[in-house]
């Protein structure tokens, strides 16, 4: 019964294939909503799952517990959006802008892609060992390989694929080394009796430091970033905004596994390195923010920035449930941010920042839903965002690195200004002359009220955070 979410998702992807191999073309628009109908199934599933309680399956290989209920609810939410943003462009329903290609062919592998890297990523936070633990990172991380690089007659997508495979693989060696290291050191593959056996050595932080850089580029982390801003530059829209959420959960799950499971006893000892190491990424992703214009390259640094964020959570045992309630904010918050994106790039071809400029004269509740994401990725209250930074910096202030709240403050003033600059392009600047009023389509607006919803209900109704709070309490106490 545990396994039903993971079983939903395949038998969806395998039949999406197949209807891409015997349905004839015209029928063929019929898998985005199967896509969709299989993705909320599963959701569904999840959701039952958790009021059921925690299980094992596959013979205790694998285990369902709240923490992982959370983090598929992530993920299967990540992949709903991705779904609606991509439908207009993978049916065609774009401007034609002479010189530009930018279209997405082959609908049917394009979602059965997406659906195995959902798998691989529901898998990793259920696996309790090692090894299921690593096998299912790579099938989460592999498949974000050939969506990057899918416009193969794009050069920039090609570079952008190119450089992301050859810096993931290395990432995975690195990471590889550190696993055979925690295995060497304690003569098992089961997370909980490397919990047990683990002691605080030099050989320990080595192997720490290594998965923490192998996570790093998945977290885009510094200095493990220099993939980001290319990659977002040279992929397609769609395949950036599920970049974005997706390879940054899937990171903070394995990190969950390992950390609380593995490295619970000793995560404290490492508390200066980690705080260090989240100082370094809000700061740098800030200011290279502040001088960008292209707004692929402008959303990468601002991803590196909040990666810095995300991992304050890290400096105390009580900072897990902050770190699972922020990856929900931010995947729903990034999504209104980039359906926006994606609808003006759909409809205009446009995408430097200056291009914004009169946004909110062609469409105010577009604009409307722009500024809001912005405001709420920068942290303004009542948003969500604002929640989930002020639970992240009560962690940091508890574990007393006040001098890290402090600079954390100052970032996220500085993130402020950089998002200002869009909002003042849609509601300041003058726009384009031949500009008319543009419509989005019915899944840009489904995709867009659904994410806005979540990120106005996660900021402004506490049963979400408590039942967070309360759920993995109990989780990260049964780790120690």
């Amino acid at each position: 019964m545990y396994i039903l979410p993971e079983i939903i998702v395949v038998v969806t992807a395998f039949a999406v294939l197949g209807m891409e191999i015997f349905f004839p073309p015209r029928e063929r628009v019929l898998q985005s909503p199967l896509t969709l109908l299989g993705l909320a199934s599963a959701l569904a599933s999840v959701v039952y799952l958790m009021i059921q309680g925690d299980g094992d399956f596959l013979g205790g290989q694998f285990r369902f517990d709240a923490v992982a209920g959370w983090f598929k609810v992530a993920f299967l939410l990540a992949g709903i959006l991705t779904v609606l943003l991509s439908t207009d462009i993978l049916n065609g329903r774009f401007k034609i802008i002479s010189g530009q290609d930018r279209a997405l062919l082959h609908r049917g592998e394009f979602y059965t892609i997406i659906l195995f890297n959902l798998v691989g990523a529901m898998f990793l936070i259920s696996a309790t060992n090692l090894i299921n633990l690593y096998v299912c990172l790579e099938l989460a991380t592999i498949p974000l390989f050939l969506l990057v690089a899918w416009r193969r007659n794009d050069p920039l997508s090609c570079e952008a694929g190119l450089k992301y495979i050859i810096l993931g693989a290395t990432s995975s060696g690195v990471m590889l080394f550190g696993i055979g290291l925690l295995y060497g050191l304690s003569g098992s593959v089961d997370l909980f009796a490397i919990g047990e056996n683990l002691s605080f050595s030099p050989a320990t932080k080595l192997a720490m430091a290594m998965i923490v850089a192998g996570v790093g580029f998945k977290l885009t982390l510094v200095p493990f970033h220099m993939w980001a801003a290319d990659v977002y530059r040279g992929a397609s829209l769609p395949v950036v905004a599920y970049l974005s959420v997706a390879s940054k959960a899937a990171g903070l799950a394995f990190m969950f596994q390992l950390f609380y499971r593995v490295m619970g006893d000793v995560l404290l000892d490492a508390g200066v390195a980690l705080a260090v190491l989240a100082a370094v990424t809000m700061t740098l992703g800030n200011l290279v923010a502040v001088v960008q214009s292209n707004i692929k390259r402008f959303m990468a640094f601002s991803a590196i920035s909040q990666a810095g964020s995300l991992i304050m959570g890290f400096l105390s045992r009580e900072g897990a449930p902050s770190m699972v309630y922020y990856m929900l904010v931010y995947v729903v918050t990034n999504m209104v941010v980039f359906g926006v994106i994606v609808f003006y790039w759909n409809e205009t071809g446009r995408e430097e920042i200056e291009d914004y400029r009169g946004l909110a004269r062609t469409n105010p509740l577009i604009a409307l839903a722009m500024m809001l994401g912005l405001f709420s990725l920068a942290g303004i209250p009542p948003l969500s965002g604002f929640v989930g930074k002020f639970f992240l910096f009560s962690v940091a202030s508890i574990a007393g690195f006040h001098w890290l709240v402090g600079l954390a403050a100052v970032n996220s003033t500085i993130s402020l200004y950089y998002y200002l600059r869009i909002v003042r392009q849609m509601y300041i600047e003058p726009g384009f002359d031949d500009d008319d009023s543009i419509r989005p389509s019915a899944s840009i607006v489904t995709a867009l009220s659904v994410a806005s919803s979540f990120m106005f209900v996660l900021g402004i109704v506490p049963f979400f955070y408590d039942t967070i709070y309360e759920q993995t309490r109990h989780w990260v106490a049964s780790t120690f």
